[in-house]
């Protein structure tokens, strides 16, 4: 079973040709996205806007990395290119729970990706995505969860977001968002519900 953690989904998931693997995750713009995670500047949560960073085409010379192209963060206004941008997506094998005590970590617990690790970059317009703001919160005094916005202007005493705006990359951080209100120009995603009470956004690509 695949998981992709607490802030990500499919709802149309991604058919042939739409997943677009062997991109090296690079560190380019990490310093301004963990926030929330402690000092690590390593990981990415999935579901986050990624792009071809041409800054380290270094990364394809080792031989487990022969043709592969290097994905960043893509954290300002951006337009769209369909084969260079898109969802960063990492399935995890089943020893990626390998140590953890079974009965406090289930797959939803593991939701980030770590630099050089390869990747999926997904996009296509027919692909639909899921994406949930979460907040800090203790599990039965044994388990701390930090929170993440996915989304800025959901889960709010004011949404901002409606059906048919279009969203793109943020401010990039687990505090402002991953994801934006955004014009046509730079849209990545059509919005196509929103649940306020969840914090809750459906959305399909436009590329």
């Amino acid at each position: 079973m695949a998981s992709y953690g607490r802030n990500f989904d499919f709802r149309v998931p991604p058919k042939s040709g739409q997943r677009s693997g062997r991109w090296v995750l690079t560190d380019s713009g990490l310093d301004n996205a963990i926030v929330g995670e402690g000092t690590s500047t390593t990981i990415l949560p999935i579901g986050v806007p990624i792009g071809h960073d041409s800054a380290y085409v270094d990364l394809t010379n080792a031989d487990e990395f022969t043709n592969a192209g290097s994905a960043k963060l893509i954290y300002n206004p951006t337009v769209a290119i369909s084969g260079l941008h898109g969802i960063l997506v990492y399935e995890h094998a089943p020893a990626a729970f390998a140590g953890n005590d079974p009965y406090l970590t289930t797959y939803s617990d593991v939701d980030t990706v770590t630099v050089g690790k390869l990747v999926q970059m997904v996009s296509g317009r027919d692909v639909k995505v899921v994406l949930t703001n979460t907040s800090d919160r203790t599990f039965l005094n044994t388990r701390s969860y930090t929170g993440r916005k996915m989304v800025a202007g959901i889960g709010v005493s004011t949404p901002t977001l409606v059906v048919g705006d279009y969203i793109g990359p943020g401010t990039g951080n687990n505090t402002a968002g991953y994801w934006v209100e955004s014009n046509l120009a730079n849209a990545w995603l059509v919005v196509t519900a929103v649940d306020n009470d969840r914090a809750e956004v459906e959305a399909r690509f436009t590329f």
